[in-house]
């Protein structure tokens, strides 16, 4: 079920492994780079667009990743939020994210095979693994350096890895490429350069057994799929992230030429209500979800099965629980879920500590409250947050960052 992964399972973590560790393993990934929305639309290869995601511009998918992995298990948490666990013995990964009810399982399959030579076009995905011959230090751990052949059929993309044999390997869902590598990446860099990538700033192999467990009392539902899906199979995670109104039920189709799976609304007369078009469906609000269809545009879906937004989104994603962040023809901007739009044209909007929002304008960045109102004008040079969730701040070119608790924030620039 691939295309259910888009709706909640953000990342795995890798069942091969060779380890046998008598410890656990403590990481923390920190992410750089930004790409251009027209670099990603126009130079990056299809297949090869999820491993550029995470950086896109205003779309920054993770900030730092912390993972403790021993022989048995790996447990995951993307910025303090989003957790996958994973049983290597089970060959399952659970995700869910802080404050959900239900839990996604699903069966792990590898997506690429990790090869030393070039195979031909009709093996399927693989990774070429070039050794460099050049070891390194990352966060006090031996590393080896290793360009990495990334093959999917006709087209092709490359990345540099830094792994070390001594660490167990985690897999995250837009790096699939590194799934089966030879040890654990503590650094990478995906393309030509160093622009875009991530680099481990702590490893700590620690004796203590820490405790993988899934939340209590929250509900299991296992996506992994299985054989030929026809319609109106599998739709349980549909249903449990977002029930519809009594009268209407979801259903699916997998496409026969691609394998792709669509999600449309029919009635108990089995009319189509909304025809399967729906390629991930996340969790808004009680009364609105948020979908993508096959077109990649993105809508507010209330439970009668209407769209909300009169025209699609290029990309959409909650603020909170009342608002959503939207982009638009490069443009972001803010909308209920009534669909209306209260802010637009801005250059990017983003989650900020509590319920605050940040937005720029003209190459500064201000601040907006929980309801989308503006609280401080575009006037800064620099804002961003830290691990602790002290707010970072410059105000002008050549002054040093400030590090100020939120309150302290609050007091001294928002009039």
């Amino acid at each position: 079920m691939n295309n259910l992964l888009n709706v909640a399972l953000l990342f795995g973590l890798s069942i091969s492994t060779t380890y046998a560790q008598d410890k656990q393993w403590q990481m923390e990934l920190v992410f750089k780079g930004e790409v251009s929305p027209e670099k990603f639309e126009n130079e990056v290869p299809e297949f090869a667009k999820e491993f550029y995601e995470p950086f896109l511009k205003g779309k920054m998918a993770y900030r730092n990743v912390e993972i403790l992995a021993d022989a048995d298990y790996s447990s995951t948490v993307v910025n303090q939020k989003a957790h996958a666990i994973l049983n290597r013995k089970l060959a399952k990964t659970y995700s869910y994210s802080i404050g959900d009810d239900i839990v996604t399982a699903e069966a792990y399959s590898p997506s690429y095979k990790i090869v030393s030579t070039k195979l031909g076009e009709s093996d399927g995905p693989y990774v070429q693994l070039q050794d460099m011959g050049e070891i390194e230090s990352i966060a006090g751990i031996t590393c080896k350096k290793a360009k990495l052949f990334i093959k999917n059929h006709a087209d092709s993309a490359v990345a540099t890895v830094w792994y070390s044999e001594a660490v167990p390997t985690y897999y995250l869902t837009a790096f699939s490429f590194i799934n089966d590598l030879p040890g654990g990446v503590l650094k990478l860099s995906l393309g030509e350069n160093n622009d875009l990538g991530f680099e481990t700033t702590k490893v700590i192999n620690v004796s203590s057994v820490a405790d993988f467990t899934l939340p209590k009392n929250a509900k299991v539902i296992d996506i992994s799929g299985g054989g030929n899906t026809s319609e109106g199979e599998d739709v349980s995670l549909f249903e449990d992230t977002f029930p519809l109104d009594k009268s209407l039920k979801w259903t699916m189709v997998k496409d026969k030429d691609t394998n792709d799976e669509y999600y449309g609304i029919k009635n108990m007369a089995g009319e189509d209500v909304l025809p399967c078009s729906l390629f991930s469906l996340a969790y808004f609000n009680e009364q609105t979800a948020i979908v993508s269809d096959k077109d990649n545009y993105f809508w507010l879906l209330d439970k009668k099965g209407g769209k909300v937004n009169k025209e699609g989104f290029d990309w959409l994603t909650p603020a909170n629980q009342k608002l959503a962040i939207f982009q638009k023809d490069g443009n972001f901007g803010l909308v209920t879920q009534e669909g209306k739009v209260l802010l637009d044209k801005k250059e990017n909007i983003s989650k900020f500590l509590d319920n605050y929002l940040m937005f720029s304008e003209n190459g500064k960045v201000g601040l907006l409250d929980e309801n989308g109102k503006i609280l401080l004008k575009a006037n800064l040079l620099f804002l961003d947050a830290d691990n602790a969730g002290n707010v970072l701040v410059r105000e002008k070119e050549g002054e040093e960052t400030k590090t100020l608790d939120l309150e302290a924030f609050l007091k001294t620039y928002v009039k």
